[in-house]
């Protein structure tokens, strides 16, 4: 096997959770050329690297992975944003992709329910709301653009599929009532980067 482009890089970044997306070049470039031999290397150190459908990448989690409280807050964050795009009538993807947020404008301290549900995860105050947005860049779901300005960048997907995986069960005849005692947090899916 020739030596692979960037192999240190790619490595360093999707060991830490990181999505490879076109946003991340050239790494990006060179393992989506050369995804089958890039993949049987990692394999030897017994890591599975993933090719997502929408074509980007990153490496299957342990199951026992720690980051459980940060994954926790960035799938209530997310949950929050895709119920508000639903509520509102709005195409939920269009509007996750195609525009810029502003922090001080999101909608989650702005409803009671979606306070409540921050506050299970211990987010209180947009400095709260900051925190989860530098950690949807850390692992590549979104792009910080300034201070109070992000979007969101394709590996996203990997959370909107379970935000609305989890809206239809919870909208199914067969879900039913919620059981006694469960919060909104414990039916909240906790993606692993």
């Amino acid at each position: 096997m020739t030596e692979l482009p960037h192999l240190r890089e790619v490595f360093d970044r999707l060991r830490r959770g990181h999505h490879l997306s076109p946003e991340d070049e050239p790494m990006f470039s060179a393992v989506a050329a050369r995804h089958d031999e890039y993949a049987s290397w990692f394999r030897q150190l017994g890591i599975t690297l993933v090719r997502h459908p929408r074509d980007f990448f990153y490496f299957e989690p342990d199951a026992g992975e720690g980051e459980r409280e940060t994954l926790s807050r960035i799938a209530v964050f997310s949950f929050i944003l895709v119920d508000h795009a639903a509520n509102e009538g709005r195409p939920i993807e269009e509007y996750i992709f195609g525009q810029h947020f502003l922090i001080s404008r999101l909608p989650h301290l702005a409803l009671d329910r979606y306070v409540g549900l921050l506050r299970q995860v211990d987010v209180e105050e947009v400095s709260g709301l900051r925190q989860v947005v530098r950690n949807l860049e850390r692992f590549g779901f979104a792009k910080v653009l300034g201070e109070d300005e992000f979007q969101f960048l394709r590996p996203f997907h990997r959370l909107l599929d379970k935000c609305l995986e989890l809206a239809a069960q919870a909208s199914s005849p067969a879900a039913g009532a919620a059981k006694a005692g469960e919060t909104a947090a414990d039916r909240t899916p906790t993606p692993a980067p």
